[in-house]
């Protein structure tokens, strides 16, 4: 029996796991914990996101299966990495599908990556929609910030706050996510961070999954 308490996963974007850390939690009996440029303690991850990349190094006898599959999520590119069992599950994913995964933090050359417990294959973009609504709320919720690569400049970040504000202010019904994105021609990692921020300024609120108006 584990002397840790089980964790449940935490929705992340992929650039809060690989900008995270790694730190090591017990002594002779230890586990890991990532922890992220939002100072939470993540011991495990859930992460979802479209295969970009995939590689297989099949056993031979003398070593272990090996895959490896790189998400992108949007906001950044991460790795699910496993061996053996796990590895051959892995390899009957292809690219371009779009999965959810579980998995415990774990670091190899100063690289973050998910080592997967649960892998699931989304077939229906509804799920989609509903864990990228999930963790827009949790990142409000507990005032989150999504980490960037390169910070832009501040007058750039204002003149995209104030083009989605004016969007959704203009529109007596409320716009969607994807709505959004299209018009604005941003990547989504770049609204959701904004539409979080206006949220959470109390200029906007989210009267169904996905969907904002101006309060």
């Amino acid at each position: 029996m584990s002397m840790f308490e089980q964790k449940a996963p935490i929705l992340l974007y992929a650039i809060d796991i690989v900008n995270g850390h790694l730190i090591k939690e017990g002594d002779e009996s230890y586990r890991w914990v990532l922890v992220t440029s939002n100072s939470e303690k993540i011991y495990k991850i859930r992460l979802n996101g479209t295969i970009i990349d995939k590689y297989h190094s099949a056993s031979d006898g003398t070593k272990k299966s090996f895959t490896t599959l790189t998400l992108d999520d949007g906001t950044a590119t991460v790795r699910v990495k496993a061996w053996e069992d796990t590895a051959e599950f892995l390899n009957g994913f292809i690219i371009g599908n779009d999965i959810d995964v579980i998995g415990k933090p774990r670091a190899s050359d100063d690289e973050v990556y998910v080592l997967p417990e649960i892998v699931m294959l989304i077939e229906d973009s509804n799920k989609e929609l509903y864990l990228r609504a999930k963790k827009i709320k949790r990142y409000t919720k507990n005032n989150l910030i999504i980490s960037k690569e390169v910070e832009d400049s501040p007058d750039h970040n204002q003149e995209q706050k104030e083009k989605i504000w004016g969007l959704i202010a203009d529109s007596e019904e409320g716009l969607e996510l994807e709505e959004i994105m299209k018009t604005t021609k941003l990547d989504k990692a770049t609204v959701e961070s904004i539409i979080h921020d206006l949220l959470n300024d109390g200029d906007i609120y989210e009267p169904s999954a996905l969907k904002f108006k101006k309060i």
